[in-house]
């Protein structure tokens, strides 16, 4: 049979085998599945769970109550037997024979008399007569050897070894008294055999042992004893009337009580058998399980029919969804439904779907707006997680060569390289707030110089966060501030050489103007014209330089006749070419159309083309001026007979280079600003300016300007 601990077990064992069937059955997880599964599992833990207390509380009620009854049914057995003997030796102290036969100690009429007397109390085993002093002197059967015949208070329970076995006794006694002295007492016994409490078990359906010391004295199991559990344990409260163990003899089952009848260890083990309550317990189990599959079934149905109604309009929510996923947020989110939780949840989709196309756009923009200005910052800007490149802007790919694919999670260390360190980037950065600037070996061995701060952004990892680098590029600046120096030194020697000059010529005709010769005189004058005139020019040039570098540099073009642009330069020039021995000579077309210029700026370029064209040809060499007509253009070309430029300056001398004199042997005679002013007015006027080398020696300057379209 199960015990309560055993029908928990059961009835979780069934829980558990139906979720794992439904479980199979509904391998996917949707909400119908879902639904009904939960249903399903309701169902049982709440038919269960109160069918299971039901059962419990009725078993324990019915249990209880057959307990309570069985030790009602054993106290008025021993009860009765209680009063029954006492009222027999009442009976029997009462009878005058008894006390005659006391005060005459006549034993042996007494003997027949109690024989004779005995039989009237078929209940009663034993009659024993003891003489006021307390000694035995008559006896029915046997004489039991008691130390003491002082039985007159309570029913006295006792163990009596008799031929070498013990006998349990109910011993009850009284006083006889003759005109109102005792003479004696007289003491009934009834004995604890099998038959008596086989007899018992009849009348209470109770299973009766006594045991003196844990041994054996009568039971009513007779030869099945042997089967039973002789596990036991004795309450010191008498009236305990709870069943501590249980046993099974023969397919039945059976909770024992212990109690004790003396204290001598006189105890009584009482067996209820409670086959038919747990048969009772059993069937209605079975019931409770019935119940539970047919509700089972009837929860699973309407559960399906439930998830199916909840189910519909959430896969069009499921839709809904999936396009706001794939950001398709053009359709809005409409469900026809009564339920009014889903009608309120489809709003509450379709202000989101609203909220978040908003959203969206807005984010786009800005983005569009954060890359076209990180496209236009000219810095760049790097972020490292720890040492590895995650972040690459636009800036840092056009400083560095490096695309932002090819540098994604390397490390900086590996895109940065310290040209004259053996430290890494990582290693010299300086405190927040301060500059590094050092030469860095870029993408196929470039160097430039960088300019590099940094700052930590924080992220959410804990105790961790991101380095943010900004770069500059300061090779351009490096190259400027050293050719500043160099422009100021060569500007200074440029203004020293004319002024020389003057001031020389000048304190001759003051000193010596009165023994110099008219043609003295006059080369005089001429050597301070030159000076004159290259001071002049000087001074346009870095008038107009300063124009240009501050926004204010204007043209006024016209129609104008190039031809006697190309005379005025000439004859402006005429006199240091004739200082050098330099031969001009102009090879102009017959008929020239009219170009859209501001002859004084021309002038200004053709006079520092010629000028250098000087500077650099040979003394005594030849300088040619040609103007070629093109379409739209009229292109004026001028070529000296010096070394020409070499080929990796072609793209830098319209900037201000200053040609140093390790290059190419090339000596220094100027500070390079003539050709940056020259290209910045030909670029006013809407032409281009360039320089190539020709086949013999030399090189030769050239530049366009636009045709009005008139001769």
């Amino acid at each position: 049979m199960l015990n309560i601990s055993q029908k928990e077990n059961f009835s979780v064992g069934i829980i558990c085998w139906i979720t794992k069937l439904l479980n199979r059955f509904f391998k996917s997880y949707s909400l119908r599945s879902q639904i009904m599964i939960s249903f399903a599992i309701l169902t049982i833990f709440s038919v269960t769970v109160v069918g299971l207390t039901a059962l419990r509380i009725n078993y324990r009620y019915l249990e209880q109550e057959k307990r309570t009854q069985s030790m009602i049914m054993i106290g008025n057995f021993y009860q009765t037997l209680e009063n029954e003997i006492t009222n027999m030796v009442v009976l029997a102290a009462s009878r005058p024979s008894m006390a005659q036969y006391l005060i005459s100690n006549d034993t042996e009429n007494m003997q027949a008399y109690l024989l004779d007397f005995k039989k009237g109390m078929p209940n009663i085993d034993e009659i024993f007569i003891c003489d006021s002093s307390g000694n035995l002197i008559a006896a029915t059967e046997a004489e039991l050897g008691f130390s003491t015949c002082n039985f007159d208070t309570n029913p006295f329970y006792t163990v009596i070894n008799m031929d070498g076995e013990a006998h349990a006794w109910l011993l009850r006694g009284r006083k006889i008294f003759n005109q109102g002295d005792p003479v004696g007492t007289v003491i009934l016994g009834i004995e604890f055999d099998n038959e008596l409490l086989m007899e018992m078990c009849d009348q209470c359906n109770l299973y009766h042992t006594l045991l003196s010391n844990n041994q054996v004295i009568a039971t009513s199991f007779g030869e099945r004893y042997s089967q039973k559990t002789n596990v036991r344990y004795i309450p010191t409260n008498l009236a305990d009337e709870q069943f501590q163990e249980s046993f099974n003899i023969q397919d039945h089952q059976y909770y024992v009580s212990h109690f004790p009848l003396n204290n001598n260890g006189l105890s009584v083990e009482v067996a209820l058998d409670v086959t038919s309550i747990h048969l009772d317990h059993k069937q209605q189990e079975l019931i409770l399980t019935i119940l539970i599959l047919v509700v089972l079934i009837f929860a699973v149905v309407f559960g399906g029919f439930l998830a199916r109604c909840i189910q519909l309009p959430l896969t069009k929510f499921v839709a809904a969804a999936n396009q706001m996923e794939n950001l398709n947020l053009s359709n809005p989110v409409r469900v026809n439904t009564k339920l009014q939780e889903v009608v309120e949840l489809s709003q509450v989709l379709e202000n989101l779907r609203l909220r978040i196309n908003e959203a969206l756009t807005s984010l786009q923009n800005e983005k569009q707006w954060s890359d076209l200005l990180l496209e236009s910052i000219v810095e760049g800007i790097i972020i490292l997680d720890d040492d590895r490149v995650t972040y690459f802007s636009p800036g840092a790919e056009r400083i560095t060569n490096w695309q932002r694919e090819e540098v994604n999670t390397r490390s900086i260390n590996e895109v940065l390289k310290p040209a004259d360190h053996t430290d890494s980037l990582l290693e010299m950065l300086p405190p927040l707030g301060e500059k590094l600037r050092c030469t860095f070996t870029l993408k196929d061995d470039k160097k430039k110089i960088l300019s590099i701060t940094h700052a930590q952004l924080p992220t959410t990892k804990e105790e961790h966060s991101s380095t943010v680098l900004v770069l500059r590029d300061v090779s351009q600046e490096e190259s400027l501030s050293h050719l500043l120096g160099s422009f100021l030194g060569n500007i200074t020697h440029e203004f020293r050489t004319p002024l020389s000059a003057l001031a020389a010529s000048i304190e001759i005709l003051l000193s010596e103007a009165d023994d110099l010769s008219q043609p003295e005189i006059k080369e005089l004058l001429r050597s301070i014209h030159l000076s004159t005139l290259n001071l002049e020019n000087l001074i346009d040039n870095l008038l107009e330089g300063s124009s240009i570098e501050t926004g204010r540099f204007r043209v006024s073009p016209q129609p104008t006749d190039l031809r006697k642009v190309i005379y005025t330069a000439c004859e402006t020039i005429d006199p240091l070419l004739k200082k050098y021995g330099q031969n001009l000579k102009i090879d102009l077309p017959a008929k020239c159309p009219l170009v859209l210029i501001d002859g004084r700026r021309i002038n200004q370029v053709l006079l520092n083309l010629l000028s250098n064209a000087s500077k650099y040809g040979p003394i005594d060499g030849e300088i040619e001026l040609c103007t070629k007509v093109l379409s739209d253009f009229v292109e004026v070309s001028i070529a000296d007979c010096g070394k020409g430029i070499p080929p990796a300056y072609w793209d830098v001398i319209f900037s201000g280079f200053v040609l140093h004199s390790k290059d190419e042997g090339l000596k220094h005679k100027g500070a390079g600003l003539g050709l940056s002013v020259s290209n910045a007015i030909v670029k006013a006027h809407g032409g281009i300016m360039g320089v190539r080398n020709l086949a013999g020696s030399g090189a030769e300057f050239w530049f366009t300007v636009p045709i009005t379209g008139e001769e």
